[in-house]
């Protein structure tokens, strides 16, 4: 099923969330590799897949944004309370933000600093900003710190998840994945 069900996640939206989980780690591996390379070559190449990488995610972002709205999502489980349910959705929105402010904040960074943004070398995006170290900075500086906001955020969902699915024994992971069903005795 390609949309979304009352229960269940469609492919479209299975298939953005997990290419971008993916995208997102490799992000991190190489940000972190790639700020510790000295000048060079290396370093060169690295923050390139970086950059490539971040815009490929600002544009899965801006489809899973417009699918998202465009779909219903599924009803969380009734027997969850309230408050964990806002605290889902808030937990959402806010993955969301960051995911789309993030390559948005990288991009700001390279053109105040002169750099360009490639696209793996097929073409260039252009400047957001004119050349402005004190604005580089302070966008590398939001970049860095939204990065491990982002690394909390994911982790406090995936552990959401897993409490769904080992302690609850609800559908609520099941429903993200392509082979899920659901849980024995689940009553969601």
């Amino acid at each position: 099923m390609l949309r979304n069900t009352h229960e269940y996640y469609g492919v479209v939206a299975q298939s953005l969330h997990w290419a971008i989980v993916g995208l997102v780690a490799v992000q991190v591996v190489l940000g972190v590799t790639g700020a510790d390379l000295p000048l060079g070559m290396e370093r060169l190449i690295t923050l390139s897949w970086h950059k490539s990488l971040g815009m490929t995610i600002l544009a899965l972002m801006a489809m899973r944004l417009a699918w998202r709205l465009a779909n219903p999502v599924p009803r969380l489980p009734p027997q969850i309370p309230r408050l964990e349910q806002q605290l889902a959705h808030s937990t959402h929105w806010l993955l969301y933000g960051l995911l789309l402010a993030m390559p948005l904040a990288g991009w700001i960074n390279s053109s105040a600093s002169n750099l360009t943004v490639s696209w793996f070398g097929v073409f260039t995006f252009p400047d957001l900003v004119e050349t402005d170290k004190a604005l580089a900075t302070g966008a590398k500086a939001l970049h860095k710190a939204m990065a491990w906001l982002l690394i909390s955020v994911v982790a406090l969902h995936g552990l959401a998840a897993l409490r769904h699915h080992f302690i609850l024994k609800d559908s609520v992971l099941l429903r993200m994945l392509p082979w899920g069903r659901r849980a024995p005795g689940d009553k969601s």
